[in-house]
């Protein structure tokens, strides 16, 4: 496996960083995870976008162009012999500028066929924080609260605001279905900016179905008629379990059918 860091690609033993890194000692940095099919990175300039908008916004120095980690991140396709693959861009306050590639299949089908389960977290989003809607390395929180739904028999984990509105998944987006009508937790709501998000919203939109963001509450999100979670990997995974409420008639729905259908014409 070959890593592409600081402007160099080696292979992934040598692939190391001083321990007084901030990234390392603190957290201090932003990554942005995205998905290649037949060697095409689906949405890497919006993805680039982001991670550079975060970066300013954080004060994080990042030392390549937009042009060279695009460059940067096709050779790591490229040098890897991957062709559907998953991508990470990881940049430190310490400097350093990594780009992690393997392959990636996509999820099981049985995912899509069956539906997935939520449950919500214990742990709260500050939508009040500056690292709100934004990928760091903070992670810790996301990450404990996707293994505690896992060890209680779950896929992934909601999570509330301080609100305690509904703001979005661990690792993704949250869209509900009801009556017809497409509504996601507004960015306000402290959730990330997704790109699959967006993506999604601009399709329901020329499916000429109506599409609202707004704060969303639990009560909404468990009467919901569809519930499906979206990120760069998963595309559109349909919820049809939150806790032990079932979702609609505990199948995927057919918007939720519909709206992947069209994304994975779009990719």
């Amino acid at each position: 496996m070959k890593v592409w860091m600081n402007n160099k690609m080696i292979d992934a033993k040598d692939a190391k960083i001083s321990v007084f890194d901030k990234g390392f000692l603190y957290g201090d940095g932003l990554f942005e995870t995205m998905r290649a099919y037949g060697c095409s990175i689906f949405k890497i300039d919006e993805h680039l976008s982001r991670l550079f908008d975060s970066a300013k916004a954080l004060k994080i120095h990042i030392p390549y162009s937009k042009k060279c980690l695009r460059e940067a991140a096709y050779n790591s396709i490229k040098r890897n012999r991957s062709k559907d693959a998953y991508i990470r861009i990881t940049v430190t306050k310490g400097g350093n500028v990594i780009i992690l590639t393997k392959e990636f299949k996509g999820y099981p089908r049985g995912n899509y066929i069956d539906g997935t389960s939520a449950k919500v977290s214990k742990i709260t989003l500050n939508e009040h924080s500056p690292l709100a809607g934004k990928k760091t390395l903070n992670f810790l929180n996301y990450l404990v609260a996707k293994e505690d739904a896992r060890a209680s028999g779950y896929d992934e984990a909601i999570l509330l605001n301080t609100k305690g509105d509904v703001a979005e998944g661990a690792t993704s987006n949250i869209f509900l279905v009801k009556n017809g009508r497409l509504f996601t937790p507004s960015l306000d709501s402290g959730v990330l900016p997704g790109i699959t998000r967006r993506m999604v919203i601009m399709l329901a939109k020329e499916k000429k179905i109506a599409v609202t963001e707004k704060h969303l509450s639990c009560k909404e999100l468990i009467s919901a008629d569809e519930v499906f979670l979206t990120n760069s990997l998963a595309e559109l995974l349909p919820v049809i379990k939150v806790g032990r409420a079932k979702i609609g008639r505990g199948r995927p729905g057919e918007v939720t059918k519909l709206l992947h259908a069209a994304y994975r014409q779009l990719v």
